[in-house]
């Protein structure tokens, strides 16, 4: 009996703190009794599609009538997902930045169509036409001429100023214009212009113009702010068919394109405040005109549209716009190292609907949401969940027949041109930055961006990506890479196909400093005791490793001496031979000695 009562409790509670139904309006009592129905099919499909949590909110004629958490936001723990369990929402955040942008169209400071050179002279593009007439409306609707390039910042440590100076460096894959091509980049350029604009950054700008007035009080901008609170989702990621918890990644640097995390319960104030015509409780955000030209196709994706029942799919600015069974859908999907969401609104029906998930690159989000659309309209069913699955099952072949292709390519029995340690270095490219090649273990290892792999010989002077040091949004292992040389035959250049939508990425390695060459000679393995010590050189010092310790690094102190970093009173000295090769490493301690041999290979 009692625990008959607490689910009744526990259900009132529920839809209490969801809207008053004595509030709503006809239609929106209906469409609160059609999501009431809809939980066993939502737990189903998180089981189908391997999703550990699920947050769903569902907004009708300005009222949030079903908001729910399924599942759990730490799998681990056990921690259960709520509606106010945050989540970040990817490229979901662009439409944020796109409204910001159309306050400043509101208040005179800022035309759709002024060239961005007017606001930031110092900005450039690699095409000088491109670069003095690219206007906000461009670079929000992703016709800049760029792809994606998004190797190029992900966990980057440069500054957002940084990146827009790089942004010269990067090719073009067609004309300005000329084509849609998805690109977070301008969505960066949109923020810096904003803080250009204003004097107040990019965070702050969203916080007054939306965060604020929307009673948004729990979104923030970083995976950081957002541990700071109780209720948070981590990120999963699928490998052999079993969930992996991912490490938080930080994106604050492309922030205007992505950053935001947020709840289904403030994204309902964001959806009604869009379904309002920029009125929130009474108070005008925006103008109604401006929000429209917002939610206007400006221009055509290419390709067919993600389900049959679409006929139209355009690009607006910060959203994507699609026709729908006779509806027409504003909306936007959001991924991110370990989250995937979508957010998205009819605007002629007032409906709205957000969904958030904890498990990378998954199509849930985005079929949970054309289903639920289906239901509040009650319009024929169609199973789009299933669908998803079997678009899911088939796309696993192709990747295998690929592997089966290259296999088939791959020319047996071929060796590198030059010796392995002859490949390692810098090599450098002026928008992407600087790759460390070295030599670790026999193999080579590449590290960009704080994350490394190893480099296992394919045929000639290829070698495959295998390995990664950590989860990432999309995994590089399996991507193939070259080293190119020069008229004299020296190792010149690193080629590495970071953008499939233009040619390889060419990084040209860095001469040597006397130090780098000098280091060089003591390289290798060394054997003390039946331990193996390596000798590395990582950002142009020497390192020790040694299994299950942290990385040493040794500075020079003297002839072939150097005194080991972290450990104060260490010195290691290296003893050559006439012929200048390693003849034993004298570990030198405060209470002793100890000799360790070059081993050999």
């Amino acid at each position: 009996m009692m625990s008959r009562l607490f689910v009744l409790f526990f259900s009132l509670a529920q839809i209490l703190s969801v809207h008053s139904l004595y509030s709503l309006t006809d239609k929106a009592k209906k469409a609160h009794a059609l999501m009431e129905e809809f939980d066993a099919m939502i737990q189903k499909a998180m089981h189908d599609y391997h999703v550990p949590g699920l947050s769903i909110g569902v907004v009708v004629d300005g009222s949030l009538i079903y908001a729910k958490g399924f599942g759990f936001r730490d799998l681990e723990k056990k921690l259960p997902v709520t509606k106010d369990t945050l989540f970040p929402i990817g490229s979901c955040s662009k439409a944020f930045t796109s409204f910001v942008m159309g306050s400043f169209v509101d208040e005179g400071f800022l035309s759709w169509d002024e060239p961005i050179v007017n606001i930031c002279p110092d900005f450039r593009l690699s095409d000088p036409y491109a670069t003095q007439h690219i206007t906000m409306r461009d670079i929000l609707s992703h016709r800049s001429g760029l792809p994606r390039h998004d190797f190029m910042w992900y966990n980057s440590e440069m500054t957002r100023n940084e990146v827009i100076q790089k942004l010269r460096y990067l090719e073009p894959s067609c004309c300005f214009r000329e084509r849609y091509q998805y690109n977070n980049l301008m969505y960066l350029v949109a923020g810096h212009v904003a803080e250009e604009l204003s004097g107040k950054a990019w965070e702050e700008l969203v916080r007054e113009k939306i965060l604020q007035p929307l009673d948004m009080r729990r979104t923030n901008f970083s995976v950081k702010a957002m541990q700071e609170g109780s209720d948070f989702a981590c990120p999963y990621i699928e490998k052999n068919d079993r969930l992996e918890k991912m490490k938080f990644r930080d994106i604050s640097l492309i922030g205007p394109a992505g950053a935001i995390n947020s709840s289904v319960e403030d994204l309902s104030h964001w959806m009604i405040m869009q379904l309002n015509g920029g009125v929130y409780h009474g108070t005008s955000c925006i103008r109604s005109s401006t929000l429209q030209e917002i939610h206007t196709p400006q221009v055509t994706i290419p390709g067919s549209p993600e389900v049959k029942e679409s006929f139209l799919y355009s690009s607006g600015l910060g959203w994507l716009l699609a026709s729908y069974r006779g509806q027409y859908v504003v909306s936007h999907d959001g991924v991110s190292d370990g989250f995937t969401s979508t957010v998205g609104i009819l605007p002629k029906q007032g409906i709205g609907v957000v969904v958030l998930a904890n498990r990378n690159l998954t199509s849930l989000p985005r079929f949970l949401f054309l289903q639920v659309v289906d239901r509040l309209l009650e319009l024929p069913f169609l199973d789009h969940l299933q669908e998803g699955l079997e678009t899911v099952r088939k796309n696993k072949y192709p990747f295998q027949e690929k592997k089966d292709d290259e296999n088939h390519l791959r020319k047996k029995g071929t060796t590198p041109s030059h010796l392995l340690e002859n490949f390692m270095g810098e090599y450098e490219h002026p928008g992407y930055g600087t790759v460390f090649v070295d030599l670790i273990n026999g193999d080579l290892s590449l590290t960009f961006h704080g994350i490394s792999c190893l480099l296992k010989h394919w045929h000639y002077d290829v070698f495959e990506m295998k390995e990664e040091s950590e989860h990432t949004f999309f995994s590089r292992e399996g991507t193939k890479l070259s080293f190119r040389n020069n008229m004299k035959g020296d190792v010149e250049e690193l080629l590495i196909p970071f953008e499939p939508n233009v040619g390889d990425i060419v990084f040209k390695k860095k001469k040597e400093s006397l130090q780098v060459s000098y280091l060089k000679q003591f390289v290798g393995l060394y054997e003390i005791y039946g331990y193996t010590v390596e000798m590395v050189i990582r950002n142009q010092a020497l390192c020790a490793i040694i299994p299950g310790q942290p990385v040493y690094e040794l500075i020079p102190s003297g002839q072939n001496e150097f005194l080991v970093q972290a450990m104060p009173g260490n010195t290691v000295r290296f003893v050559l031979d006439d012929d200048d090769q390693v003849q034993e490493l004298v570990l030198i301690r405060p209470y002793g000695a100890f000799t360790a041999k070059p081993k050999k290979m």
